[in-house]
């Protein structure tokens, strides 16, 4: 039902852009609703000034209960660890697995470079997501925060700003590759992988972690993160 709704909204917003170029009126069976949204992204520039972000976390322990978090892991059978036709591929350790976590948020919303201490699957509902993702051995060229630091396993500079890239000589040295997601992709991220993310578009994601692996903990711990 989302994904139904956005689309209709991208093609109100393109025949609404198509009718204001051709001088027409407004397309006739938009409702107030409609126009507030909209409203909401009609120019580049309200685009800059409102930001819109959502999150939904779901534990298995709420499951349990009947809470909201039932309707999420009903929903995603895939990241149920009780549900093991369905999850066997996704969730590799069930006994460690670390709840359900829904982002949707609009174009230009980022998430920091970071690493986490779990392996993860990440799956793409509607939109595109461009990941930038770092192998742990680039730890030392991340510009990371130091130990006790509240941002911890986060870099300390903005990767979308060149000009804060020289208070770190270092970061201009990191190797990174990068991948475009979209509705219907998955990707495997593995323990202490960073990856810095930016939303291409109105866009929503789930993504499910189970368990840690050693094969790149010796890069963590190299760099100061044990």
């Amino acid at each position: 039902e989302l994904a139904a709704r956005v689309k209709a909204m991208k093609e109100r917003r393109l025949s609404r852009a198509g009718n204001k170029s051709e001088g027409g009126d407004e397309p006739l069976g938009i409702d107030d609703e409609d126009n507030k949204e909209q409203d909401d992204e009609e120019s580049e520039e309200s685009k800059e000034s409102k930001w819109y972000y959502f999150r939904i976390n779901a534990a298995l322990k709420g499951a349990k209960k009947g809470r909201i978090d039932k309707f999420v892991y009903d929903e995603l059978s895939f990241f149920d660890p009780r549900k093991r036709e369905d999850s066997s591929f996704y969730i590799v350790d069930p006994k460690e697995e670390r709840g359900i976590n829904c982002r949707f948020g609009m174009r230009g919303v980022i998430a920091a470079n970071h690493f986490d201490m779990s392996r993860n699957m990440i799956a793409i509902f509607g939109g595109e997501r461009r990941y930038v993702l770092g192998h742990p051995s680039q730890c030392s060229k991340m510009a990371l925060y130091p130990r006790g630091h509240p941002s911890l396993r986060h870099s300390a500079i903005d990767w979308s700003n060149p000009t804060e890239w020289d208070k770190h000589p270092e970061f201009k040295e990191a190797l990174i590759n990068e991948v475009v997601m979209h509705a219907g992709d998955v990707l495997y991220l593995p323990t202490s992988w960073f990856h810095y993310i930016v939303n291409l578009g109105l866009n929503f994601q789930c993504n499910a972690r189970s368990g840690i692996t050693e094969e790149n903990a010796h890069h963590i711990k190299k760099c100061g993160f044990a």
